[in-house]
C-alpha cells in the first residue's frame, strides 16, 4: 500500500480500479488465444439452439469424399484456434475428416486420443516413420512427402487436403467443391513476387521436366481422385527411373509445393476429369505481369491458346489460408473473417444485430482472396458472389441455420462486442 500514502484515497481506488481493468482485459486476450471454442466443440453433435428438426440435403455430394489433415502436436493450438471452428460453423453435417499424425511421436499419440472424441469426432491414422534423409530432417517436408501417399489414409475416392491454418470463410455447398460432378482445381498463373514460389516453381518444372503450369497453392480443400496421386508416383518413377521417395529426397530439402506437383499432373493427364479455374496474379485490374522467356513457367501465350474465358472466369474459395492473411495474428482479423462470413452465409437473417454494420450488397472480397492473391479485381467476382449465397439461400435449413446460430452465440461473446 505505499503507493496510497502520498495520495488521496479516491485516487488510490481509482488506480486498482485501472489495475484490475487491465487484468481483466489480459485475461480476455488469454481467453481467446486459448479458450476461445470450448463452447462449440463440447456441444452434442445433433444439439439445436433452437431447431424442430435436421436435414442435411448436401450430405450425398460428399459422401465419396474424406478431408486429410497431417499434422503433429506442434500445430495443435492453430488446429483448435483456426481450421476447427470455422468447420463447425460452415461444413455441412458432420465432416468426414482423417487426421494423420506421427507414429513415433508419444505427444502425437496422446492427441489423437483427444481430438478422437471431440467434434468432428475424426479417424485419427498414424504415419509411420521413414529416413530423415528423404525430407532433409524437414518436418513440413515430411508432412508434404507424406501428401503423395493418401491410398493408405483415405477410403473415399476423393480426398480433400487441409492445413491447420485453413479457414472457412462461406458455408460449403457442393458447387464450391465440385462442378458438373468433377472437382475445382485452382491455380495461380502470372507473375510472383514471392521468393519462395519463384524457387518452387523450378522444382515442379525439375520433376516433370516441363515448365510449371500453374501454382497449386491457391485454395483449401485441394481435392483429388486419389487413383490419380498413386498414378502421379508411378509417372515421376517411370519419367526419372528411381523410386519416388528418391525423386523426393533429390527435390526436397528447398522450395517446393506438392499442390503445384499434384496440379502438373491432373492438367497434364486428367484435365477432363477436373474444372480448372486459372487465377491471374494481376497488379493492374487484369493487365498480365508474367515473366518472360521464363525457364521454369508458362507463357502469356500459353493462356492464350489453352486456356479458356471460363476457365479464367473467378470462382468463389470456400476458404482462405489464415497464415497468410493481412494482419492474421491480431484477433480483429480472424473476428472479420469469421464474422463477414456468418453474415453473407444467413447472419443476416439469423443474427441481424452482429451483421448490421456490414453491407449486404457489397463484395465478399475474401471469396477471392489467397495467400495476398486478390481476384475481386475482375468485376465478374460480385456476380459470381451472389449466384453462390442464392445458392446457399436455397440449401439452407435447420442444421445449418443452427451451425450458424452457435457462431454468433460464440461470436457475439468475444467478438462483435462494440
Amino acid at each position: 500500500m505505499n503507493i496510497c500514502r502520498n495520495i488521496s484515497l479516491k485516487c488510490c481506488i481509482t488506480y486498482f480500479v485501472a489495475v484490475w481493468i487491465f487484468i481483466s482485459f489480459l485475461a480476455t486476450c488469454y481467453v481467446y488465444e486459448f479458450k476461445l471454442y470450448n463452447y462449440i466443440w463440447q456441444q452434442p453433435q445433433d444439439g439445436c439452439i433452437s431447431c424442430e428438426h435436421h436435414e442435411n440435403k448436401n450430405q450425398v455430394a460428399f459422401e465419396n469424399l474424406e478431408l486429410y489433415l497431417r499434422m503433429t502436436s506442434k500445430f495443435t493450438k492453430q488446429y483448435y484456434d483456426f481450421l476447427l471452428p470455422s468447420l463447425r460453423y460452415f461444413w455441412p453435417g458432420n465432416a468426414s475428416l482423417v487426421i494423420v499424425l506421427d507414429e513415433e511421436n508419444p505427444q502425437d499419440k496422446e492427441l489423437g486420443l483427444k481430438l478422437s472424441q471431440i467434434y468432428p469426432y475424426p479417424r485419427v491414422e498414424y504415419q509411420s516413420p521413414i529416413d530423415p534423409g528423404i525430407y532433409h530432417s524437414k518436418g513440413h517436408e515430411r508432412m508434404q512427402r507424406d501428401f503423395f501417399y493418401p491410398e493408405g489414409k483415405i477410403k473415399t475416392k476423393y480426398v480433400g487436403f487441409l492445413d491447420t491454418d485453413t479457414v472457412f470463410i462461406t458455408r460449403v455447398i457442393p458447387d464450391l467443391l465440385f462442378e458438373e460432378g468433377k472437382p475445382i482445381i485452382f491455380g495461380f498463373y502470372g507473375k510472383s513476387s514471392e521468393p519462395y514460389f519463384k524457387r518452387e516453381s523450378f522444382t515442379t518444372s525439375s520433376m516433370y521436366k516441363s515448365k510449371e503450369v500453374v501454382r497449386g497453392m491457391s485454395y483449401f480443400p485441394v481435392i483429388m481422385e486419389v487413383s490419380h496421386i498413386v498414378e502421379l508416383r508411378k509417372y515421376l518413377e517411370k519419367l526419372h527411373n528411381k523410386s519416388f521417395d528418391e525423386i523426393y529426397r533429390q527435390h526436397s530439402g528447398g522450395p517446393i509445393s506438392q499442390f503445384s506437383i499434384m496440379t502438373q499432373y491432373m492438367w497434364s493427364f486428367h484435365k477432363d476429369k477436373y474444372k480448372f479455374h486459372f487465377h491471374l496474379r494481376s497488379y493492374n485490374n487484369g493487365t498480365w505481369h508474367g515473366e518472360a522467356n521464363s525457364p521454369n513457367r508458362r507463357s502469356y501465350e500459353f493462356y492464350q491458346n489453352n486456356v479458356t474465358d471460363d476457365q479464367r472466369s473467378p470462382k468463389p474459395r470456400s476458404s482462405i489460408h489464415y497464415r497468410y492473411y493481412p494482419n492474421w495474428r491480431k484477433p480483429i482479423a480472424l473476428r472479420n473473417a469469421i464474422k463477414t462470413g456468418i453474415c453473407f452465409s444467413g447472419g443476416f437473417d439469423l443474427c441481424p444485430d452482429q451483421c448490421k454494420h456490414l453491407n449486404q450488397s457489397s463484395l465478399h472480397t475474401d471469396l477471392y482472396f489467397f495467400e495476398f492473391i486478390d481476384w475481386s479485381w475482375d468485376k465478374r467476382s460480385l456476380d459470381e458472389q451472389k449466384k453462390h449465397y442464392a445458392k446457399v439461400l436455397e440449401q439452407r435449413n435447420a442444421e445449418t441455420d443452427n451451425a450458424l446460430k452457435v457462431g454468433c452465440v460464440e461470436a457475439n461473446k468475444l467478438w462483435f462486442k462494440p
